[in-house]
């Protein structure tokens, strides 16, 4: 998350909103491609790479990490998977490429005023290899820090374990940091790096598997797009970045018409979510206040 912005989280027990998808969800498979990503905005002018119907389920790939990246930290070529070199193929420098975003996804029949529910089926760990890292004066340190550090991260896949340092493993924990519909078309083309009324750069370790993350459509197919996958995560990014990698799972889209929100909404099991973005904090903990007295006023 860009550091001046915050999400607020405020939460209750949960009680499920009620959804009307189709009986009979069709499944399709996005994986990352040069032609099926876009990377380090949203745009309202995007054409989709993909086209469903509300209730339908896509299996995402995305992923995470520039070869250029790895071989700049002396990762010798044959331990970066094919598949990074296929899909960075044509980026013209040597960043890690988080926001490598599959997508836009349309979903027919939406219109500016509806909600877009989007389930987190399941989400997992997919390449071995991941990137952190830290830039001068940023963060939330910077005064500690004031110069630049990377690092390759390496995750045992197979037992989902992020092997951090020597004699220290992390469980991983995986969900994409970005999830977002387009912005309004006045907006042009923004930053993916500030979260907005769109969703966006959220990086809420608490939309992973079996989440469900509410966004407010502002263009017709309010094109969805999603990435930023992160292997495990604190509450927030206080460095810059998680553990950021490539992802596997399977979302589930829903389409609510004429249920209009001004602001992401999620829930997990135990929780419901506001969230209150503005580069004034004071301002952003009124807006998430302000979302949950209306979300229990509505299912209350």
């Amino acid at each position: 998350m860009h550091p001046k912005y915050f999400v607020h989280a405020l939460c209750v027990v949960l009680v499920p909103w009620a959804a009307n998808a189709q009986n009979a969800p069709k499944t399709f498979v996005l994986k990352a491609t040069p032609s099926t990503v876009h990377r380090g905005f949203f745009d309202a002018s995007l054409k989709p790479v993909l086209t469903i119907d509300s209730g339908d389920i896509v299996r995402l790939e995305t992923v995470s990490g520039n070869p250029r990246y790895f071989e700049k930290l002396g990762v010798p070529k044959d331990r970066i998977p094919a598949e990074l070199y296929a899909a960075f193929q044509g980026v013209d420098n040597d960043g890690r490429g988080d926001h490598t975003l599959n997508g836009p996804i349309a979903i027919r029949g939406a219109e500016p005023g509806d909600m877009l529910e989007i389930r987190i089926r399941s989400v997992d760990v997919r390449l071995p290899i991941a990137g952190q890292g830290f830039a001068p004066n940023r963060g939330a340190l910077p005064e500690q820090f004031p110069y630049q550090k990377d690092r390759v991260t390496w995750i045992d896949v197979q037992r989902k374990v992020v092997e951090f340092a020597p004699g220290i493993e992390i469980p991983a924990k995986p969900f994409w940091g970005v999830i977002a519909v387009a912005p309004p078309a006045a907006m042009g083309r923004v930053p993916s790096g500030p979260p907005n009324i769109f969703g966006g750069n959220m990086d809420n370790k608490d939309l992973g598997a079996g989440s469900t993350v509410y966004l407010p459509v502002h263009v017709a197919g309010a094109l969805l797009s999603i990435g930023d996958g992160h292997a495990v995560q604190g509450y927030g990014e206080v460095s810059l970045s998680a553990v950021e990698t490539s992802l596997k799972g399977e979302i589930q889209v829903v389409l609510h018409k004429n249920r209009r929100l001004r602001w992401p909404r999620a829930e997990t099991a135990t929780h419901y979510i506001t969230m209150g973005l503005d580069p004034d904090l004071d301002q952003a903990a009124k807006i998430a206040t302000s979302e949950m007295l209306d979300l229990l006023a509505e299912t209350k």
